[in-house]
């Protein structure tokens, strides 16, 4: 028998269960959802304390292993895996309310939310392609339900049939790709893989690996697998869009680290140049087709993929700078990004058949109308825009730092250009917050309770790591010698 520590799986452990009760609960409390939503931040408050106790064990002890070597525990993961939980208590908190307006408060969402961030967990947290393919699988098909959790939208179940298509194509190149790879080199632990990569490189071992980049770049939205994103972050409700940019892309980028610096560090000579062309690709198309954006989720649809291209920068660097800088960049990301989502979500309006007041003449005047969700925006478009002293300005410097200390000239300069191009269509939305005079009287919906708790702790993360981001840096310095 394989020799199982439960303790090492303790947070994955508790949000399964914790999303399996919700489900139980949710006979009971049709009418009353923000018991599923509190009952869901419980969970995940219980995995970030396990969690924590796991960084505290891995100083102590170094990385840990149980299952045969199918989950590792060590800084890297842990590191992921307290950036998808903050995710995650910031969506539920953001839900609360917003179902219930939205005619959809499913305790369900909850549920799936919850199993999903369980299955981010398992991807974070292992050196196995199999265990990456399994925990993939799991949040894929948690959001594309959650993607037409809205059932009577017709926008919401076309963009939730189409994330499920192409998420199942993606996930088939993957499933062929680690194929290859195991006929290749006997195994799907990426240790071995890199030794196979270092002794005896083959066709079929380059082939396989064309084949999982390819399922990676289609998480990450990098173009051309981009094409998914912008309907389906337009058709699913906002709430879900939120937790769906900003989790998707820290997960698929954690695993990628691990993928190819980890398992194919040895012959960068291959893998570089692609992910060169990736980057320039998806930062210009991204901020380019973004400047023609009028509806606000498709505009930070665009914006997100436009992020992946920066991050994308960051992984043809040297692992010392590379891993700290994506480490950086996505937990500044996770604030500034569901931050402007939630602020959608409030002056947004929707019920079971359709929403509206996403278009940019909806924001007009906003500021006036309503000043504490037009100061919020701002702060979030000015992050996003990388303008100091917000996070997205530091962010943006360790990866074009990190660019420069490693030679990746052009890739920095294409960086910095597509920045000024991006900080026009953002600096748009802002005039038309505070400098167009509104088309309508109608004022923005109040805002609840656990919105401007949701909005506060984003603000103050973003201003936070824009000010003192040493201890983020100095806790992601070194932990790219645990990447396999």
């Amino acid at each position: 028998m394989i020799s199982f520590d439960l303790s090492l799986v303790g947070p994955v452990i508790t949000l399964v269960f914790f999303g399996l009760f919700v489900l139980l609960l949710t006979p009971f409390f049709r009418r009353e959802s923000w018991v599923f939503a509190i009952v869901s931040l419980v969970g995940i408050l219980t995995a970030g304390y396990l969690t924590t106790g796991l960084w505290r064990t891995w100083r102590a002890l170094g990385p840990m292993e149980t299952a045969a070597g199918m989950v590792r525990v060590d800084g890297f993961g842990l590191m992921f895996s307290g950036i998808l939980l903050a995710v995650g208590a910031l969506s539920a908190l953001a839900s609360m309310r917003f179902l219930e307006r939205e005619e959809a408060d499913h305790g369900e969402f909850y549920a799936l939310m919850l199993i999903g961030l369980a299955g981010m967990l398992v991807m974070v947290n292992t050196t196995h392609l199999m265990m990456v393919l399994i925990g993939l699988e799991v949040f894929s098909i948690c959001l594309y339900v959650l993607t037409g959790l809205t059932r009577s939208r017709a926008g919401s179940i076309e963009a939730a049939l189409k994330y499920f298509l192409l998420g199942a194509f993606s996930s088939g190149f993957m499933l062929y790709g680690l194929a290859l790879l195991y006929g290749a080199t006997g195994t799907l632990r990426m240790e071995g893989i890199a030794d196979v990569v270092a002794t005896a490189p083959s066709t079929l071992l380059w082939v396989g690996m064309g084949l999982v980049l390819v399922g990676f770049a289609f998480k990450i939205a990098a173009v051309p697998f981009h094409f998914w994103v912008p309907d389906v972050y337009q058709g699913a409700p906002t709430n879900v869009t939120a937790f769906m940019a900003a989790a998707t892309k820290t997960v698929a980028f954690a695993a990628l680290l691990r993928f190819l610096p980890g398992a194919f560090g040895d012959r960068t000579d291959v893998w570089i140049p692609i992910i060169t062309c990736l980057s320039i690709l998806t930062m210009t198309v991204a901020n380019l087709v973004a400047l023609a954006q009028t509806n606000i989720k498709r505009l930070l649809a665009f914006s997100s993929i436009s992020h992946a291209g920066y991050l994308l920068i960051a992984l043809t660097c040297k692992p010392e700078r590379g891993v700290s800088a994506i480490i950086f960049y996505l937990t500044a990301y996770a604030f500034m990004t569901v931050g402007a989502f939630v602020v959608a979500a409030a002056v947004g309006r929707g019920d079971s058949t359709s929403e509206s007041g996403y278009e940019l003449w909806d924001w007009q005047g906003l500021g006036w109308r309503r000043p504490g969700l037009g100061v919020a925006m701002t702060v979030f478009l000015f992050s996003l825009a990388g303008i100091p002293p917000t996070a997205g300005f530091l962010g943006k410097y360790v990866i074009f730092y990190a660019a420069v200390d490693s030679g990746r000239w052009l890739l920095a300069f294409v960086g910095v250009v597509n920045a000024v191009i991006g900080a026009y269509y953002y600096l748009r939305v802002i005039v038309h917050i505070w400098m167009k005079d509104p088309e309508t009287d109608d004022l923005a919906l109040p805002v609840t309770i656990s919105t401007a708790i949701v909005l506060i702790v984003a603000v103050v993360g973003v201003f936070y790591l824009g000010l003192a981001p040493g201890v983020l840096l100095d806790a992601a310095q070194g932990l790219y010698a645990f990447l396999v």
